[in-house]
């Protein structure tokens, strides 16, 4: 449920960087596209002078890398609703309003997806036409488009449900670049660990092989190179559908109940705070004690540069107020 008024204030406090977010989501791929034609039509002026030189006017969508522009304009989104505004104040206003906080928490996040999944649907429409006017090969077109929309509502619902938890842009930033790589620090770090382990010791690790592409499957940052498109399943791309639905819930949850002071602190909920140092230490030793496993001395030593730099990095970003705007 959305109310109008607080759609309205959406769209006059965040005018101007929605508008930049919906022309860079709705004309990423449509220049690209065109830039690929320039190329194309001076690679035939140049077969004139050397006839042997191939020229092909294709796009292989599954393929392509990177899902555009699409989740860098969610993550800018989703700064600018929670984290630039809590900074500034004006979060504490529209708090102060006479409405629940779940209405303005629900409110927000039909505005933001709203906007870039109306961006991307008119990319989408442009792109198909410059396709077919220009008369382009593709592959993975319609599917490429399909995952970069779920992609993109995934990175939003996940950077939104980071700033309800945190207390300023860069602790919004920093959580949800941590969330996006969690499997990874959850159990393929600690796993790998394990074999270095036994491997000094002379005994088989091959049994904790983790299949990598088992892994890419719950960790948010893998669909970023079109996992999913270019291994031509679509069912795979659900995944990060329901992890976007997840990230809403766990967002609204904490926009909900927990405070709302603009302190400057890392997490609104101080609780969190230990046990997230405690990890990014942990993190550290296995990190350094990993990337110095030359031996078992230099792992060691690696495991003691790693517990310093987690406690000093943790103690700096969580434990230190960040002055407000």
């Amino acid at each position: 449920m959305v109310d109008r008024g607080l759609l309205y204030q959406e769209w006059k406090q965040h005018f101007w960087i929605i508008l930049v977010v919906f022309a860079a989501v709705m004309l990423s791929e449509p220049l690209s596209i065109l830039n690929d034609y320039f190329q194309y039509q001076s690679c035939l002026a140049d077969q004139k002078k050397f006839p042997d030189l191939e020229c092909d006017f294709y796009r292989d969508y599954g393929m392509s890398g990177v899902m555009r522009m699409f989740w860098v304009g969610g993550i800018a989104l989703a700064l600018s609703q929670i984290g630039f505004e809590r900074s500034r104040g004006t979060l504490e206003f529209t708090l102060g309003l006479p409405y629940k906080r779940g209405l303005i928490f629900n409110t927000k996040y039909f505005f933001g997806t709203s906007i870039l999944l109306t961006a991307q649907l008119l990319s989408y429409f442009l792109s198909y036409a410059l396709i077919v006017v220009l008369k382009a090969e593709v592959i993975h077109f319609h599917a490429y488009f399909i995952g970069s929309a779920i992609f993109c509502f995934m990175v939003y619902s996940l950077v939104m449900a980071a700033g309800a938890m945190t207390g300023n842009p860069l602790a919004q930033l920093i959580v949800a670049f941590s969330a996006s790589i969690l499997p990874y620090l959850l159990i393929g770090l600690p796993v790998a660990n394990v074999q270095i382990i036994l491997q000094f010791f002379g005994n088989d690790a091959s049994f904790l092989l983790l299949e990598s592409n088992m892994m890419n499957y719950i960790t948010p940052i893998a669909y970023l190179d079109s996992f999913g498109v270019k291994e031509g399943n679509m069912l795979i791309t659900l995944i990060p559908l329901v992890m976007g639905i997840l990230f809403y819930i766990i967002g609204s949850f904490c926009f909900v109940n927990q405070p709302i002071e603009r302190n400057g602190h890392f997490f609104l909920w101080k609780q969190l705070e230990r046990p997230i140092q405690i990890l990014v230490i942990l993190f550290g030793i296995l990190g350094f004690g990993m990337a110095a496993s030359s031996s078992i001395l230099s792992y060691i030593f690696g495991m003691i540069i790693g517990s310093a730099v987690g406690f000093l990095i943790s103690y700096f970003l969580i434990f230190k107020k960040i002055k407000q705007l």
